[in-house]
C-alpha cells in the first residue's frame, strides 16, 4: 500500500496529465462529428486488424479439419463421377439397342476409391513404404493402386484388418506402367534411390518423339490404375548413338514428403481378369 501511495505521489502530475487528455479527446470527439467519424474509422481499423489476426490464427488451427472435409468430399465426388459415367453408358447401350451388361463399360470407369489417412512415411530411405489407416475390412487388398490429389503414390503390399502398408514409388522395387501423354509408347516408372523427386521412365524406344515438360501419366496396362492419372513430367532426355532406348529423368506429379490423405482404388473386376491371365499362362 505504502508503495502504492508512493508511486501515485511520483507520477501524479503524468496520471493528471494522461487523464485530463483523455476527457479532452471524449469531449471533442463527442460534440465534433468529424472527429468522431474519425475516430470510429481507427478503432474500426485496429478491431478489424485484430479480428483479421485472430481468426488467421482460428483458421490455421482449423486447416486439418477443413483438409479432412475437403478429402472426403473428394473421394465422394470421384465416386459419384464413376457412378454416373457407369449409368451414362448404361442408357447409351439401351438407345442403340444393345444389351446392357458391366462388359460395355469401358475398364477406366469400373474403378471405385477407398479414402485413407496416411499415418507413417518414409521418403530418405533407399526402400520407402507407407502406413494407412485403412485395411480388408474397409476393402482394402494387396496390389491394389494408391493416388492423392496431385498424382500416383504407389501399390498396396500388405494388409490387415485395420491398417494397409503401402509400396511407395520411392521404392526400387516398385515399376509403374506409365507413358508419354503425346503418344502410345509406355514403358516404367522405377526410382533409383537418390532424388526423392523424380524418378527414370525406362524402356522407352529410341523412335518415340519425346519433350522436356511432357506429362508421363498411368498406362491403364494394368488391373491397378486407370489410365490418365498423372505420374510426373520429362525433366531430362538422353540418347546415346549406341542406345535403344531413352534414358528419361522425371519430376514425380506427387510430393512425398508432404503426403497426408490418399485414395486406394478398387477395380470392380480385378479377380475375373487375374483368374483368366492365370488361366492363359497354363
Amino acid at each position: 500500500m505504502e508503495n502504492l501511495i508512493r508511486f501515485f505521489q511520483r507520477f501524479s502530475a503524468l496520471l493528471l496529465f494522461i487523464v485530463l487528455e483523455i476527457i479532452a479527446i471524449v469531449l471533442m470527439v463527442n460534440r465534433n462529428n468529424y472527429h468522431l467519424s474519425m475516430f470510429m474509422n481507427s478503432s474500426n481499423a485496429v478491431s478489424g486488424g485484430f479480428y483479421q489476426m485472430s481468426n488467421g490464427v482460428t483458421e490455421y488451427f482449423g486447416l486439418r479439419h477443413k483438409n479432412e472435409g475437403l478429402s472426403d468430399e473428394n473421394n465422394r465426388l470421384k465416386n459419384e463421377n464413376q457412378q454416373l459415367r457407369k449409368q451414362l453408358a448404361a442408357y447409351q447401350s439401351l438407345k442403340d439397342k444393345r444389351a446392357v451388361a458391366d462388359t460395355l463399360v469401358p475398364v477406366s470407369e469400373q474403378y471405385t476409391y477407398i479414402r485413407a489417412k496416411v499415418i507413417n512415411n518414409t521418403v530418405n530411405n533407399f526402400q520407402n513404404y507407407l502406413t494407412i489407416n485403412k485395411g480388408l475390412r474397409d476393402g482394402i487388398r494387396p496390389d491394389m493402386g494408391v493416388v492423392c490429389a496431385d498424382g500416383v503414390v504407389g501399390i498396396v503390399m500388405h494388409a490387415s484388418q485395420h491398417y494397409s502398408v503401402v509400396l511407395s514409388m520411392l521404392n526400387p522395387n516398385s515399376r509403374i506402367s506409365s507413358r508419354l501423354d503425346s503418344c502410345r509408347n509406355f514403358g516404367s516408372v522405377v526410382w533409383d534411390g537418390l532424388n526423392p523427386d523424380r524418378c527414370d521412365l525406362i524402356e522407352i524406344p529410341r523412335h518415340a518423339k519425346v519433350h522436356e515438360g511432357e506429362k508421363v501419366i498411368t498406362s491403364g496396362f494394368s488391373s491397378i490404375f486407370p489410365e490418365g492419372i498423372p505420374v510426373g513430367t520429362v525433366h531430362s532426355i538422353e540418347l546415346k548413338p549406341s542406345d535403344n532406348f531413352y534414358n528419361i529423368t522425371i519430376d514425380l506429379a506427387t510430393d512425398f514428403r508432404r503426403l497426408s490423405y490418399v485414395e486406394v482404388i478398387a477395380y470392380t473386376h480385378r479377380d475375373e481378369m487375374v483368374e483368366l491371365e492365370k488361366e492363359v499362362k497354363k
